[in-house]
């Protein structure tokens, strides 16, 4: 059963839904950060309990637990997108019609577009911000999918053995969510990182600063040891990407350390964020 602090709202939300004004459905952008046939990647498993199930573009993860799956953010809209994400979750080993929850971690169509899609396939319950639910509805219309449960600062979220912590981070969109969540090597606990947006989108100076003060405060949460991007070449400056990632741990060896567990390419990645945030305001 659910077991969150989340407090879900699907009469509200849905009386929301049908009280704006008709619109056409969007048409797909094809563009060349999702075109499949450049942008499609095998998936892979990166812990225990997580996998990469995305694009070369963008991330998108299961997260298993003994109770389930959890999917964050469903891609894009764009034909081929649906096939290809159950494909990827199938490959892994893993079954979609096992995904109890899909988290949406921001309101750009990269990370909600295919939503409504798998909403006709699988039976599960989603969730984002409110913030970023306006900002779907803003886009699509009465053609945005269904949010089942809003997430607020604090909330977390229990499936089985698995329970993730959520933080409202701002900046790149105006309910960007963030997550605390146990991964684990060979059964080894790290505790994960992943940012759901770790790139400001505007120059109002009081979104700058609390975006800045928001990745000081991160950089003091204690025990941090992995970051899990959310889009490919989110990473400290000179350290691998996502997938230069991948490669290493397709080559680790019995003994060696795992490459997504560095503490020390957390922090500097966050300093880099937070001078790069202050250039970026400055200019």
């Amino acid at each position: 059963m659910f077991k969150s602090t989340i407090s879900i709202s699907c009469i509200a939300i849905a009386a929301a839904f049908w009280m704006q004004i008709a619109t056409a459905q969007p048409e797909p952008r094809l563009s060349g950060g999702n075109d499949l046939t450049t942008m499609a990647r095998d998936p892979f498993q990166i812990f225990d309990n997580l996998y990469f199930v995305g694009i070369g573009e963008v991330g998108s993860y299961v997260i298993e637990t003994n109770d389930g799956l959890i999917l964050l953010d469903t891609l894009w809209d764009n034909p081929g997108y649906t096939e290809y994400l159950l494909g990827n979750i199938r490959e892994v080993g893993l079954d979609p019609m096992d995904i109890k929850y899909v988290i949406i971690l921001q309101g750009h169509r990269d990370h909600y577009g295919g939503a409504r899609a798998l909403q006709q396939i699988i039976d599960a319950q989603f969730g984002t911000a409110e913030e970023d639910r306006k900002l779907i509805v803003d886009d699509f219309g009465e053609w945005a999918p269904r949010i089942d449960f809003i997430i607020e600062e604090g909330d977390s979220l229990t499936l089985g053995d698995t329970t993730l912590d959520f933080e409202i981070t701002p900046g790149h969109t105006p309910g960007t969510t963030s997550i605390r969540l146990s991964v684990f090597d060979n059964g080894t606990e790290h505790l994960a990182y992943l940012h759901g947006g770790p790139a400001l989108r505007t120059k109002e100076p009081e979104a700058g600063r609390i975006f800045i003060e928001d990745l000081q405060r991160i950089q003091q949460i204690p025990g941090i040891e992995v970051q899990i991007a959310n889009h490919f070449d989110i990473a400290a400056r000179g350290a691998p990407d996502l997938f230069g990632r991948a490669a290493l741990l397709a080559r680790r060896q019995p003994g060696e350390p795992h490459p997504w567990v560095d503490p020390e390419h957390f922090q500097r990645w966050l300093t880099e964020l937070i001078e790069d945030t202050h250039q970026y305001m400055a200019e």
